[in-house]
C-alpha cells in the first residue's frame, strides 16, 4: 500500500471514529509473587488515608475487582497542566528499508507524535554504535515527518553495567544524534529485573544510582538540551530475579543521599504500568494488590516512594517538577482471524474492542487527568507476527507481542485494529480528553503513613500489637 493510500485510509478511519466513537494484556512475563512490604504509601481506594485525587468527579467511586486500586478521594482543581504527548515504543520504523516513512505516516495519522527506539551498548564495540546505520537512515526521516524520537539506552548482556564504559558510550550516542533533534534518553530498561540488570541483588539499586548519576553528567556535558530519563521501572517482582519497584526506588534514593550529591540524577522518570501478568486481561481500573507493585491506578504509590526517597535533596520529585514518561503499556489482542501470525498464543488476550476501551479509559480517567504524566508511548504500533516469541522452527527470538494498534506485516499487509481509529481523537485532544477531574496528589504525612502501615499489618486503631514470643 502506498503512503498516500495509507494516509487516506487513516483519515477515513479517524473520521468514522469521531462520528461513532469506540465501544488489555501483559505478555509472557513471569507471575508476580512478591510479598515484600511497600516502600512509600499506596494512594488507592483501599487506603483511606490517601490524598490522591479521584478520577470520578461527582460520580460514585469506581467499583472493580478486589485488586482494584483506583483513586477515590475528592477532586481538587489545580493550575493549568503541562501538555501531554502520545506515541509508541516500537523499533519497526528504525529498521524499515524506507527509513520509517510508512511507519511515520501511520503513526501521525492517529495523532501520535512520539516514538521510542531502543539502542543497546555492545561491550565488544565500546567506541561505536552498532545500529548507527539504521539511525542514520531513520532519524532524518522521523525529523522530516515531525516525529519526536526518544532513545532507550541499555546494555546487552545485562551483566555489563560499568558506569564509566556505559556512560561514555551514552555520551557518544547523545553527541551523535543531536543533529536530528534527538535529546531524550532513557538510561537503562527495567534495572529492577535480572533480565536487564544482573545480578539482581541488594547492591543493584546503588549500582544503578551510580550509573544514572554518571550518565546524567556525561550526557548533559555533550548536550545541554538533553533530557535524561531514569529507571524504566518494571511494575512488579516475581521473586529473587526482580526487586520490587518501590523498594528499588527507596534504595536508589538511599544511595543518592549517601553519595552526598546535590544535583539531579534524572530529568524525568520512566515507568511501565502493565497489568498483573497473572491476569493480563485486567482493565486499567485494576491495579496490584501487592503494595510494593504498581499499575495504572497505582501511580500514587510511585509518587509517594519518590517523595520518600528524594524530598529535600537536589533530585526533584513529582511535587516539584519531576514528570512521568509511560513508555511501555499495552493489551494484547486476539489474532486468530489474521493469516500473517504464527505459533500458538501463550497469554490471555482481549478482543480489539476491549483493547480500544481499555486505552480509552486509561487516557480519560488517568493519564490525561494527571499533570505528572506528560509523555505516553504505547507498546506497540505494529504487532509482532510470532505469538509466543519463537520463530516458525521453534527457536526463541524474543518478542511475541500483539498489543499494537496495527496488525503485523508492515506496509501492504498491516491493517488498523479497532483502537487505531477509536482512540486517535483522544490523542489529539490532549488534556481535554480528561473526563474524571484533575489528579492532585499530595504526600502522606508521617502520622498518616504510620496509620496506613498499621492498617496493612492488620493492627486496628487503639489496639496494641501482640508481643512476639
Amino acid at each position: 500500500m502506498k503512503i498516500a493510500a495509507v494516509a487516506a485510509l487513516g483519515a477515513v478511519l479517524l473520521a468514522g471514529a469521531i462520528a461513532g466513537g469506540a465501544v488489555g494484556a501483559q505478555g509472557d512475563t513471569p507471575p508476580d509473587t512478591t510479598t515484600t512490604a511497600a516502600t512509600g504509601t499506596d494512594t488507592s481506594a483501599t487506603d483511606t488515608t490517601s490524598t490522591e485525587t479521584t478520577p470520578t468527579t461527582t460520580t460514585a467511586p469506581i467499583t472493580t475487582a478486589p485488586t482494584t486500586t483506583a483513586p477515590t478521594t475528592t477532586t481538587v482543581p489545580t493550575p493549568a497542566m503541562p501538555p501531554i504527548n502520545y506515541g509508541v515504543a516500537d523499533d519497526t520504523g528504525k529498521y524499515a528499508d524506507d527509513g520509517g516513512a510508512w511507519f511515520d505516516t501511520m503513526l501521525t495519522a492517529a495523532h501520535l507524535t512520539e516514538v521510542r527506539w531502543t539502542l543497546a551498548y555492545d561491550p565488544a564495540n565500546p567506541a561505536g554504535i552498532d545500529e548507527l546505520p539504521f539511525i542514520q537512515r531513520a532519524a532524518p526521516q522521523a525529523q522530516k515527518d515531525g516525529v519526536h524520537v526518544v532513545l532507550a539506552l541499555y546494555a546487552r548482556p545485562g551483566r555489563v553495567h560499568s558506569p564509566a564504559a556505559f556512560c561514555g558510550w551514552a555520551a557518544l550516542v547523545a553527541s551523535t544524534v543531536a543533529q536530528w533533534g534527538i535529546n531524550d534518553f532513557v538510561v537503562w530498561n527495567e534495572p529492577n529485573t535480572a533480565l536487564y540488570w544482573s545480578p539482581q541483588n541488594a547492591q543493584s539499586p546503588a549500582a544503578y544510582e551510580a550509573l544514572l548519576a554518571r550518565c546524567y553528567d556525561r550526557i548533559h556535558r555533550v548536550d545541554p538540551a538533553a533530557r535524561v530519563i531514569g529507571f524504566g521501572l518494571s511494575p512488579r517482582s516475581n521473586g529473587p530475579s526482580q526487586t520490587p519497584p518501590l523498594d528499588f526506588i527507596a534504595a536508589v534514593g538511599a544511595a543518592y543521599r549517601a553519595s552526598g550529591r546535590t544535583t539531579p540524577i534524572m530529568d524525568q522518570m520512566s515507568i511501565h504500568p502493565y497489568p498483573n501478568p497473572n491476569r493480563p486481561t485486567d482493565g486499567p481500573d485494576v491495579g496490584y494488590a501487592n503494595p510494593a507493585a504498581y499499575g495504572v491506578p497505582n501511580l500514587g504509590r510511585v509518587k509517594q516512594a519518590l517523595y520518600d526517597a528524594f524530598h529535600g535533596t537536589g533530585q526533584p520529585t513529582t511535587r516539584n517538577g519531576l514528570t512521568f514518561r509511560i513508555d511501555e503499556l499495552g493489551w494484547q489482542t486476539r489474532t486468530t482471524l489474521y493469516p500473517q501470525y504464527y505459533n500458538p498464543e501463550n497469554v490471555a488476550v482481549v478482543s480489539e474492542q476491549v483493547q480500544a476501551q481499555d486505552i480509552r479509559e486509561t487516557v480519560q480517567k488517568y493519564f490525561a487527568c494527571d499533570p505528572t504524566v506528560t509523555d505516553v508511548e504505547w507498546f506497540l504500533l505494529v504487532d509482532e507476527p510470532t505469538r509466543n516469541g519463537r520463530d516458525k522452527d521453534g527457536t526463541p527470538t524474543g518478542g511475541g507481542w500483539q498489543s499494537g494498534l496495527l496488525t503485523a506485516g508492515g506496509e501492504g499487509v498491516s491493517t488498523p485494529k479497532t483502537a487505531y481509529a477509536a482512540v486517535a481523537p483522544l490523542f489529539a485532544e490532549g488534556r481535554a480528553a480528561c473526563t474524571a477531574g484533575v489528579t492532585n496528589w499530595l504526600p502522606l504525612s508521617a502520622s498518616a503513613k504510620a496509620k496506613a502501615a498499621k492498617a496493612k499489618a492488620g493492627i486496628k486503631p487503639g489496639k496494641k500489637p501482640k508481643r512476639r514470643m
